[in-house]
């Protein structure tokens, strides 16, 4: 069958002014979702240091029942205690070598649940057993909502939402 030009199925494109409405709308979008993109980020790093501090904790202990002696965790810098955990910490074992480092990671730093620079050192006997409770606060800039790692006397940490107030 012979199809003439105005019966011809005609193509259809997108039309450069349909084009800019979508990107305007796409535009707005992003810009609404910008601010809950650098919350979220805010938490994904919290969250992230405190899965360190809990493996940090759980290997110090694990050292301590292993060896039958002391471990001790420390806020760190250059594989040394001292300072405060938000510029790093650190594993040690009895005799005061170095198990393992963790450092610091940029925009999160860590208090005590009053809100003051966490710079307490804790030590595992050879039962498990923490010297100290303690409450590591993590906080970032920006962000209204914190997470803590707790630690009891018994050596177990567990992390928490919103326990302690962070600093301005």
């Amino acid at each position: 069958m012979y199809r003439t030009p105005t019966t011809a199925r005609k193509l259809h494109g997108v039309t450069l002014l349909e084009l800019l409405i979508v990107l305007g709308l796409l535009a707005i979008l992003s810009a609404l979702a910008a601010p809950t993109f650098s919350q979220q980020q805010a938490q994904w790093r919290q969250r992230a240091v405190a899965a360190q501090l809990m493996s940090a904790i759980w290997i110090a202990r694990g050292s301590a029942l292993k060896t039958r002696g002391p471990s001790t965790l420390c806020p760190s810098h250059n594989t040394k205690c001292g300072g405060d955990y938000s510029n790093g910490f650190a594993v040690f074992d009895g005799t005061g070598g170095l198990i393992r480092a963790f450092p610091p990671r940029r925009g999160v730093s860590v208090h005590n649940r009053e809100g003051g620079p966490q710079a307490h050192t804790v030590i595992w006997d050879s039962y498990g057993l923490a010297s100290r409770n303690m409450t590591f606060l993590l906080c970032s800039k920006g962000y209204a909502h914190n997470w803590s790692v707790v630690l009891n006397r018994v050596g177990r940490p567990k992390l928490v939402k919103d326990w302690g107030f962070c600093p301005d």
